[in-house]
């Protein structure tokens, strides 16, 4: 018999009213208990609509009243880390949002007590999920592709700049690299089958800024008091070149804004000796008796936040480790940083420690 397991939401923005809470809510074995927002007003209003009477202003109370068993941490990047570990400290497993951290060192923390506290600590790297993705990665993990020695990935919006705190460095931790770059980062990564870090090489840029332009749709603080680029101190464009152990290597571009044109989506491309992969369209490539030749995979979508979160509650059932780890969420964090120190000096740099000293 599946047990049913009490959940908590902190942070009741945008993004746990579209990828969290409804599906919670519709999942036959958990129990939605309590919610928990630095705006109490908007806390209970999610409360009432989702039939929760424990609602708090407070994440630690909510730790601390004893009444779940596992969270989701949707709140600002920054917050990530201490909630992610106050959590963990008091027995209660996590799926914290992406990224883990914006710190190298921090992310090692969560790593650390994790391991100490043995609570599930699992990343929301929402596009692991994805049946295309999947299929991918199965490709790669079946040797189809041979040594694999390059990928690209990046994500390219011509005026997509998020409204509230994504542009304010001190909650966001940096602007388009931190939001959606983690995003193309994490699954061409991901596809390549993880490698380690060597070093990067790259540029973040505030190239357009604020902007005007009429009738284009943009993503917003669902907090009304939330839905301006007041403070505007981080990039909208970066780019990056990724290299590991071995010798392979991963390119990375990714704008909120940007003169050019606009990808309908997430794009990557894996490269190998033997075959290679794109995931728009969903293509095998390589050769078959000795001739050139394409291979569409014919796969069925799905919603990936519905499945992410069926998966958390998989794990948390099964004992069993996550698709998408902390210690893999500390990697990310990892590039991320390197990323960021390279763009700060103006030239390559390798790896970086805990203590923010280069490999």
């Amino acid at each position: 018999m599946s047990k049913q397991w009490r959940v908590g939401v902190v942070g009741v923005g945008s993004i746990a009213k579209l990828g969290h809470l409804p599906f919670y809510r519709d999942h036959p074995d958990v129990d939605l208990v309590a919610v928990a927002d630095v705006n109490l007003t908007r806390a209970h209003a999610v409360g009432e609509e989702y039939g929760m009477t424990r609602i708090y202003g407070d994440a630690l109370q909510m730790f601390d009243a004893k009444e779940v068993e596992a969270v989701s941490i949707c709140t600002d990047n920054e917050s990530h880390v201490p909630l992610a570990i106050a959590a963990m400290e008091r027995g209660i497993h996590v799926l914290v949002e992406k990224p883990l951290a914006t710190r190298f060192a921090d992310a090692r923390r969560v790593e650390e007590v994790a391991n100490r506290t043995g609570c599930l600590c699992m990343v929301g790297m929402t596009h692991r999920y994805r049946n295309e993705a999947q299929a991918l990665h199965k490709v790669v993990r079946s040797g189809a592709l041979g040594e694999i020695y390059y990928a690209k990935a990046r994500i390219l919006r011509r005026r997509g700049t998020p409204a509230g705190w994504f542009t304010n460095r001190q909650k966001s931790g940096g602007g388009t690299l931190m939001d959606i770059g983690v995003h193309a980062l994490d699954l061409g990564w991901w596809l390549m089958g993880e490698p380690t870090l060597a070093s990067a090489s790259g540029i973040l840029v505030k190239g357009i800024g604020r902007y005007d332009t009429k009738m284009v749709d943009r993503w917003k603080s669902s907090d009304a008091a939330n839905q301006d680029n007041a403070i505007f101190d981080v990039e909208d464009f970066a780019a990056a070149l990724v290299r590991f152990e071995g010798g392979s290597a991963l390119q990375l571009e990714v704008s909120w804004a940007l003169n050019g044109r606009q990808d309908d989506a997430l794009q990557v491309e894996v490269f190998g000796s033997k075959g290679g992969i794109s995931l728009s369209p969903l293509c095998v490539f390589g050769e078959q008796a000795g001739f050139l030749a394409e291979s569409q995979l014919s796969v069925d979508g799905n919603s990936w936040y519905q499945d992410e979160i069926g998966h958390f509650i998989d794990c948390l059932q099964d004992g069993t480790s996550p698709l998408s780890t902390v210690q893999q969420g500390v990697q990310v964090v990892e590039m991320l940083e390197t990323i960021q120190r390279s763009a700060s000096v103006g030239f390559e740099v390798r790896k970086v420690d805990e203590r923010g000293h280069r490999g």
